[in-house]
């Protein structure tokens, strides 16, 4: 009889921003392969040991942990700059990850023609501005449909690369027009040449790798970039970024088959956070909203964004959970609550008619006008940072987390009540329970 797969998934159920680095960090040290198999450097994830913030954009979150073998997947997309940066950062505190890292051949490269376009929509050009980052991601994404993006694995074809880059570069001079302060084909080329010497040797077949693996017995950790209402099917089109973060993205972005997989966290913060434009019912534009904003610290670790906060987003937060079938939620900042007189639960929808919603809407258009329906509790003044036990939870507290349970349709795995590593604790009697 096969046995049951140990390997994990860790998604965002919410806009993203939830906290999963702290999830992966903490778990990272009972796996021996750690998987990012999506996105770009638009996404950030922050881990904070004894007090120090650490902020990882393209590099799996399991690099703090010296056992952990990091795998870039298929799925990604990388700057190379920001890459090597980031490495570079990382080994200034001691963190050497050259020896353990393998990139994929198939994930491809973001170039500068690629963020000229994004960023000449998001501001010269007017249209089709949703708030992305800038960073290239939707158009190395489009040019990776349209067959003219570059690889991980050209660069071992110096000979050819300017070939592989010249349809695209040549779109987009089209479209930004002569104008366009674009660095010519062979600076670019050489430029990427220079930062990918070093990682030649990490280039390779990621998912014969991780099929070894798992032939070897060793368990894997997958980690999400972004979230589910952010994916480019399943989330709040088109406001959403252009890759699958729903659980589809990690199968395609990493070659491995659903069979792979045993459990999936579902990351969501004990309320709701937004960055950009997009439909969020459950945004608080008041003094409310600004306290969730500053106790929390609510600027993106990617860009220093102010985030658009709200009450804890049942509807959403249900709608990810069946989407990636999520075994339990790991419940993130719970602490940046206390003190509040009253907490809110968005518990449902209405659209513009009155009428009770019982799915997201799908379109742009039938967002407009819905307002959400909000359960209120009382809130708690005993604190819960760095709470370690279900039992020292306020009474208060356990009330509001009973009835997002219920609402969410999923239990919580792990919650966290506070930045650090050991601020928070893994659900009695659930599947984390003596991993945390």
């Amino acid at each position: 009889m096969t046995q049951p797969s140990r390997n994990l998934a860790i998604l965002g159920l919410q806009w993203g921003d939830e906290g999963k680095g702290k999830l992966v960090d903490l778990l990272s040290a009972r796996f021996q392969q750690v998987v990012r198999f999506q996105g770009g450097n638009n996404a950030g994830h922050t881990v904070v040991v004894n007090g120090q913030s650490i902020a990882l954009h393209q590099v799996p979150s399991g690099a703090l942990h010296p056992e952990c073998f990091l795998v870039v997947g298929s799925g990604v997309l990388l700057n190379l700059e920001v890459f090597r940066q980031e490495l570079d950062r990382l080994l200034q505190r001691g963190i050497d990850v050259t020896d353990r890292l393998l990139i994929s051949e198939k994930a491809h490269i973001i170039l500068p023609h690629h963020i000229a376009l994004d960023q000449w929509r998001e501001g010269g050009a007017g249209v089709n501005k949703i708030g992305t980052t800038g960073r290239g991601i939707g158009p190395a994404y489009e040019m990776k449909a349209a067959r003219m993006g570059v690889r991980m694995g050209d660069l071992k074809h110096p000979e050819t690369l300017m070939d592989r880059m010249r349809p695209g570069y040549n779109e987009v001079c089209i479209l930004l027009g002569p104008d366009a302060a674009l660095p010519s084909l062979e600076a670019i080329a050489s430029q990427l040449q220079a930062w990918a010497q070093p990682l030649l040797a990490r280039i390779g077949d990621t998912q014969a790798h991780l099929m070894n693996a798992e032939a070897r017995g060793e368990a894997i950790l997958f980690e999400g970039a972004q979230a589910t209402l952010l994916d480019i099917d399943h989330g709040t089109y088109p406001f959403v970024t252009s890759s699958n973060c729903s659980i589809g993205g990690l199968f395609t972005g990493t070659g491995l088959s659903p069979k792979s997989l045993g459990k999936v966290i579902g990351v969501a913060k004990a309320y709701t956070t937004r960055v950009g434009a997009g439909p969020m019912p459950s945004e608080l534009l008041d003094a409310t909203g600004d306290r969730l904003r500053e106790v929390g610290r609510e600027f993106g670790t990617t860009t220093g964004r102010p985030r658009r906060c709200g009450w804890f987003d049942a509807p959403i937060t249900r709608h990810a959970v069946r989407t990636n079938g999520a075994d339990g939620l790991g419940l993130m900042k719970l602490d940046v609550m206390d003190g509040f007189e009253e907490v809110g639960l968005v518990t449902g929808y209405r659209n513009s008619h009155g009428e009770v919603l019982t799915s997201l809407p799908s379109c742009a258009q039938d967002w407009l006008g819905v307002k959400p329906e909000v359960r209120m509790f009382k809130g708690w003044s005993q604190a819960t940072r760095g709470v370690r036990a279900l039992a020292d939870l306020p009474k208060e507290a356990r009330v509001y987390l009973d009835a997002l349970m219920e609402a969410a349709e999923a239990p919580i795995a792990y919650l966290s009540t506070g930045p650090d590593r050991d601020e928070g604790f893994a659900w009695p009697g659930l599947f984390l329970e003596g991993m945390i």
